[in-house]
């Protein structure tokens, strides 16, 4: 059986150019290197070194050739598998910056940390519940690993490693006139109270453009910074709002119904989840990353 103690110093004798030098080098006796070769060549049954008198330059045989690119690949995998370890110790413990639109804080982000938590019980999150422009902007700065955002804006240091388009619906309470209708017009809504958007959300300017557009003044019963307040208003039959269905949702939820909104002038948006450009995550956001991606796809599939 080949040692890896004769391995190594067949390497160094290679690499000093003589069993002398190599001696010398790993601070062992030339006799030691001399025998480790010498078994080597015997497991082998093929020589390794050419020997003759006079020789000064270290030269291989064919077989010393084939042993030692054997060799090289051996140092390469190990360090791999060393990184790999590395890696996996990383795991074990570490910190996820993750940045959330308040749309998903509620329903589905809650249930991803605790999956991830699950198999990761040592690491640690910062969670930023913050709209889209800031966090496109945090995740440039390299201030969090990775977001989930709305209609986010251009940016050079931001990347998008997973993209949906959700369709824009009308949310209203069970009871409402509007859940009975399978699809619904921007004019159907013009009759009833909105909670609506402030100018801090994005959609905000998307809604004002679609009604301006169906010649339509909004009776705007709330406004608020809250994605979360408009949903709940909603719920509640006070108003109705004009939101995305989340995904994983139903058309028919407990308590609500959202009804999709059939009209040209009314824009889709656009879900994102995004990284800084260029740079490498920690081993374990990298995999919160993929974890993340992989389930907003078996939602988008559900």
């Amino acid at each position: 059986m080949i040692s890896a103690v004769s391995l190594r110093y067949f390497a160094e004798v290679v690499r000093a150019g003589s069993i002398r030098a190599a001696a010398e080098n790993v601070f062992v006796a030339a006799s030691a290197i001399s025998r480790q070769l010498a078994l080597l060549e015997e497991e082998l049954g093929a020589p390794l070194i050419e020997r003759g008198p006079g020789r000064t330059v270290l030269r291989l045989t064919a077989a010393g050739e084939l042993l030692l690119r054997h060799t090289r690949h051996v140092d390469r995998e190990l360090d791999r598998v060393r990184s790999e370890i590395e890696a996996l110790k990383g795991l074990r413990k570490g910190n996820v910056r993750l940045g959330v639109v308040e749309t998903f804080v509620r329903e589905v982000i809650p249930g991803i940390l605790r999956r991830f938590n699950d198999r990761y019980p040592g690491v640690t999150y910062q969670v930023e519940v913050a709209p889209t422009t800031k966090l496109i902007e945090l995740v440039g700065n390299d201030e969090l690993d990775v977001a989930v955002t709305f209609n986010p804006p251009p940016s050079l240091r931001v990347k998008h490693v997973y993209e949906r388009t959700l369709e824009t619906c009308v949310m209203v309470a069970k009871d409402h006139p509007l859940a009975q209708l399978a699809t619904v017009k921007l004019t159907d809504c013009a009759a009833y109270g909105l909670a609506m958007p402030d100018a801090t959300i994005s959609a905000k300017r998307d809604q004002d453009e679609m009604f301006a557009r169906a010649r339509i003044q909004p009776r705007a019963v709330l406004v608020t910074n809250s994605y979360e307040m408009m949903r709940s208003v909603a719920e509640t039959g006070m108003a109705i709002t004009l939101v995305n269905a989340r995904p994983g949702d139903s058309a028919d939820m407990p308590g609500f119904r959202y009804v999709p909104i059939k009209d040209s002038r009314v824009k889709h948006q656009r879900m994102t989840i995004c990284t800084c450009e260029g740079r490498t995550p920690s081993p374990i956001a990298a995999v919160f990353i993929e974890t993340i991606k992989k389930e907003f796809e078996d939602l988008e599939h559900a």
